[in-house]
């Protein structure tokens, strides 16, 4: 198949499992293109998929950029050169615009949509007053939706209200590239290393991270690095100060190979006030590193309670800071808890499981 997939290109994760999904079947054979502004976080250096720059004009007669407008003209452009088949919007917003508009221009090209919801496109920006009736005529426009897990499939519904249920495509893990293979082992007489990785946006609460951690310390001997980069940052840094801790903790901003971080830590923490998947949790039970996370959102179809790691509530630091220090308190436990976590992410999110649905999905949607 001649797919183009469209996505945010940096570090949050509609844009990694985009990529990766890309990546994933252009492996499989498939002749895969992506467009964005700019080349993806997770693409690399990746040349078995051909990547298409969005190109933005700043005109003078524009007050703002027309970012949408030269993303749909990207995407028709390489549909009629590439003869592409399928266009896969990866958000609502903008992407699932932009291509219907695109496959709109190259008409009468045969060139189906389809739309992958991640989570905030559907519970901020797309039920948001000013985008809510552009996002759901995509939505019913688009030829298939999708959804990253049944928690999100029933917000869009409440939120929407669709004709048809999106069908739910679970996020992937690659477990060639994340396994266990050199992973840490317990610290009998060092340090435990606790990491957290997102796009610190304020739905991540990563200064509860950094309270948690502090907690932590205070018990056992720790360190903590914080992987990603985002606006609530400079906020995490000063509180660290502010609690006297900046020498147990790490800022190391975006990493390409994220996966050597999962395997030298022992407890990964993701705090969220939700997460529709929790493509970072399961990346790092992946490499046997037990997660701490929400219980909210999607984060308990991907992390099993006091199996693979905790499910704890929102915001609650002392509950949390205990679920933490009961993880670590027990080697055997532990490594327990690591073993599960593999076996878990290999048995039920493992690249080579979830593709071929992709795969079933568009098939079905050509045949239409």
């Amino acid at each position: 198949m001649r797919i183009l997939i469209s996505c945010h290109p940096t570090q949050g994760g509609s844009g990694v499992v985009a990529t990766e999904l890309a990546m994933g079947l252009a492996s499989r054979g498939h002749d895969m293109h992506m467009a964005a502004v700019e080349r993806p976080f997770r693409l690399g250096d990746n040349r078995d998929v051909h990547f298409h720059p969005v190109n933005v004009t700043n005109y003078p007669l524009f007050k703002y950029p027309p970012h949408d407008l030269c993303l749909a003209n990207e995407i028709a452009e390489a549909i009629v050169a590439h003869d592409i088949q399928i266009v896969h919007a990866h958000y609502a917003v903008p992407h699932a615009i932009a291509a219907i508009l695109a496959a709109q221009a190259v008409q009468p090209h045969p060139v189906r949509v389809v739309t992958t919801l991640h989570g905030t496109d559907i519970t901020l920006v797309g039920s948001h007053r000013d985008f809510y009736r552009v996002c759901r005529h995509a939505m019913v426009q688009c030829d298939g939706l999708t959804t990253v897990s049944q928690w999100l499939l029933d917000q869009t519904m409440k939120e929407f209200d669709l004709p048809e249920p999106p069908v739910v495509l679970p996020n992937f893990v690659d477990c060639d590239r994340f396994g266990p293979r050199g992973r840490a082992g317990w610290p009998e007489d060092g340090e435990f290393q606790v990491l957290h990785a997102s796009n610190f946006r304020p739905v991540k609460r990563v200064v509860d991270i950094i309270r948690v951690f502090e907690r932590i310390q205070r018990q056992i001997p720790a360190r903590l690095v914080m992987v990603g980069d985002g606006p609530e940052r400079g906020l995490a840094e000063e509180l660290a100060g502010e609690l006297g801790i900046c020498d147990r903790v790490r800022f190391v901003g975006p990493q390409t190979a994220v996966e050597d971080l999962y395997r030298s830590s022992h407890l990964f923490l993701l705090l969220s006030d939700y997460e529709s998947f929790g493509l970072s949790a399961l990346e790092a039970q992946a490499c046997g590193v037990p997660a701490v996370v929400s219980d909210a959102g999607g984060l308990p179809e991907v992390v099993r309670d006091r199996v693979t790691g905790r499910l704890s509530p929102v915001g609650d630091i002392e509950k949390i800071a205990q679920a933490s220090l009961d993880v670590l308190g027990d080697a055997e436990q532990w490594a327990a808890m690591s073993e599960a976590a593999v076996s878990h992410a290999r048995r039920t999110f493992c690249r080579d499981k979830i593709l071929p649905l992709y795969e079933d999905f568009y098939e079905q949607i050509l045949k239409q």
